[in-house]
């Protein structure tokens, strides 16, 4: 088969790798417009108005809402809606005076070339939340963060994931379909404002097959994970048979799991008490990490369970030749195992 790739004006846009098949963009990153705000160093003058000085602190974040694509009011600088949900619609969900509390749209650019899914965009944004920044906000970088979310909420944010994996899987070029989310900067996010990605691709992503092989030839290596990291006080979460744990052998030094063992399938074709279980543990990862950079990953499929992996993504420089370094008492410092 012929190397995949493409070029525009002489300049390589983006080649597929003949062994994993994961492709690689050549983008002008650096002229990338991010939407974090720095916090300002705080001036005190020497006869401080604080009523001006908050005055100004409130303009400056109404001017973020202003400019965010994501935000209430400013829905036209998005590709067209193709999903909402109301506030109404969702039971113990946050308190909001916006029309919509979750809406989802096509991203801009796709992360998986046109060309490898028929022509046609299957790349996916999902906005959690109106809101941009915590309640009660003074600076720039107190923003809203999913575990602040309540779980209602949550769950229905994972709903409509589904929803629109399922509008990518009615093209049938598309053979697998991704949920993921980058929370801060340093987890390559440039949008601060809630959000989460839908991606469909015309092949098994390759982490995924490469968990599929693997597990065909180790039919219980997950039930040896599950074993293993209990007997290691790893285990923080178990609930309907699915679990949450730190994962000592993750990418980055701060990597939970939260999997369903006897789960499998395409997310799209579950019941939906599954989902929530999933949802309400998941949830519980985020809690762990809070407002700390992170991303998660949600793996499915046939042949592999149901599984998510989360990564706080701080001290990537511990991650040296794949080898991490971690505290020894790190079992001490996890949350106590609880059903």
């Amino acid at each position: 088969m012929p190397l995949e790739y493409r070029k525009e004006g002489g300049r390589l846009v983006w080649v597929r790798s003949p062994f994993t098949g994961a492709i690689t963009y050549f983008t002008d990153i650096h002229k990338k417009r991010s939407g974090f705000q720095s916090r300002r160093s705080p001036v005190v003058p020497a006869a401080p108005d604080w009523h001006a000085a908050e005055a100004e602190r409130l303009k400056e974040l109404e001017a973020a809402r202003r400019d965010c694509p994501f935000c209430p009011g400013n829905e036209e600088l998005t590709t067209a809606e193709l999903l909402r949900v109301t506030p109404d619609a969702v039971e113990g969900a946050a308190r909001t005076s916006s029309t919509w509390l979750i809406r989802a749209f096509t991203n801009l650019i796709p992360r998986i070339p046109e060309e490898c899914t028929g022509g046609r965009n299957e790349s996916y944004v999902v906005v959690e939340d109106p809101r941009h920044f915590a309640d009660g906000a003074r600076h720039h970088d107190e923003l809203l963060y999913t575990a602040l979310l309540p779980l209602a909420q949550f769950r229905a944010i994972l709903h409509a994931d589904l929803a629109v994996a399922r509008m990518a899987y009615s093209n049938p070029v598309v053979q697998s379909v991704l949920i993921r989310k980058n929370q801060g900067r340093e987890s390559g996010a440039s949008q601060p404002h809630l959000h989460n990605q839908v991606i469909g691709v015309d092949r098994p992503f390759p982490p995924v097959e490469q968990e599929r092989q693997r597990l065909a030839e180790d039919r219980t290596l997950w039930r040896d994970i599950l074993a293993f990291v209990a007997e290691e006080r790893f285990l923080i979460a178990e609930r309907d048979g699915c679990v949450l744990y730190f994962c000592p052998f993750g990418v980055f030094p701060r990597s939970y799991e939260v999997v369903c063992p006897d789960v499998d399938g395409r997310m799209t074709e579950l019941p939906a008490h599954v989902i929530d279980t999933f949802a309400d543990v998941l949830h519980q990862a985020l809690a762990l990490l809070g407002p700390l950079p992170l991303d998660y990953e949600i793996h499915d499929g046939p042949g592999v369970p149901l599984h998510a992996h989360i990564c706080a993504r701080y001290y990537p420089y511990s991650n040296i030749g794949g080898t991490l370094n971690l505290p020894s008492d790190l079992a001490a410092t996890l949350p106590t195992a609880r059903r």
